[in-house]
């Protein structure tokens, strides 16, 4: 393998946060991940301080594609114009700090730290394609969940998550079918930079709210693993790396029939991988993965 492959290790080797979160493993660092709070403006707001103008990497195609496919709605990349505010961990937008701010249909705006988090830029990405102003749930919390970051004001803007009553049925991680979808299915090096997500989902067989019983990781510990990935080089004993999220709750609410969907997405380089998708216990069939020169 080549040096690129090294780069990739090193940012995807999991590292145990200090904090609890819901939100997939590669949101940089707890703290970010507790800031995060995103955007959207009319077409005639100024841009923020110090944004500048921006070339998005090629990658952005494929965040494109996968808002395009959750919400149904299609657009032109190309029509979209980018703004970053360098070496930012937040925008100072509208008397708020927000690490993305959508302007109207056709300007999007990151703070510098954020500019590659493919959760938040899909986001900012959804606000563009629908058109509409605020978070409609729908969108946010039901077709697009997990695949666009939705926490803090956006999650309360869209109604928030169902809360199961606290005798609801509990249910197991077996129970839930996890599922593994590989995007794009033939996956080339040479197309939008080598991107590759992976989208691990779950949902609740129940018409009904449920509990998710959780199990920790080793008997008496604290935490336990809710979504996750592991990447092996065709060979299922030679795992090379793995991402996960990781929670202290013991149990996991699931509304009626409700999806949750979990996203990895960075670069793989030219060769053949084994990956594999779990939820906690409940392990996905592995797939194996061709990624053409």
């Amino acid at each position: 393998m080549t040096a690129r492959l090294g780069d990739f290790l090193m940012l995807q080797r999991a590292k145990r946060p200090r904090r609890s979160s819901l939100l997939w493993l590669v949101l940089t660092s707890p703290g970010l991940i507790a800031a995060l709070v995103i955007a959207c403006s009319d077409a005639t707001a100024p841009l923020p301080t110090g944004a500048i103008a921006w070339n998005p990497p090629a990658r952005f195609a494929l965040w494109w594609q996968m808002t395009e496919s959750c919400s149904g709605r299609q657009s032109d990349l190309r029509a979209i114009r980018w703004y970053v505010v360098p070496s930012a961990t937040s925008i100072d937008f509208e008397g708020e700090k927000v690490q993305g701010v959508t302007l109207g249909t056709d300007r999007i705006v990151l703070a510098d730290a954020f500019k590659m988090n493919g959760s938040l830029v899909r986001h900012e990405m959804l606000h563009a394609l629908l058109r509409v102003g605020g978070h409609p749930r729908d969108a946010f919390l039901v077709k697009c969940d997990g695949v666009v970051a939705c926490v803090t004001t956006c999650e309360t803007d869209a109604g928030g998550r169902p809360t199961p009553a606290p005798s609801a049925p509990e249910i197991s991680p077996h129970d839930v079918a996890t599922r593994i979808e590989v995007v794009p299915r033939q996956p080339s090096a040479s197309r939008d930079d080598g991107a590759v997500a992976v989208i691990v989902s779950i949902t609740n067989p129940r018409s009904t709210s449920a509990w998710v019983r959780l199990t920790p990781q080793a008997p008496g510990d604290q935490v336990s693993h809710t979504f996750g990935v592991a990447f092996d080089y065709d060979d299922d004993k030679r795992v090379f790396t793995r991402a996960y999220d990781w929670t202290e709750e013991t149990r996991l609410p699931l509304g009626p029939n409700e999806t949750r969907r979990w996203v990895w997405d960075d670069v793989l380089p030219e060769g053949a991988y084994g990956i594999r998708g779990w939820f906690n216990s409940d392990t996905a069939q592995r797939l194996v993965v061709n990624v053409s020169p």
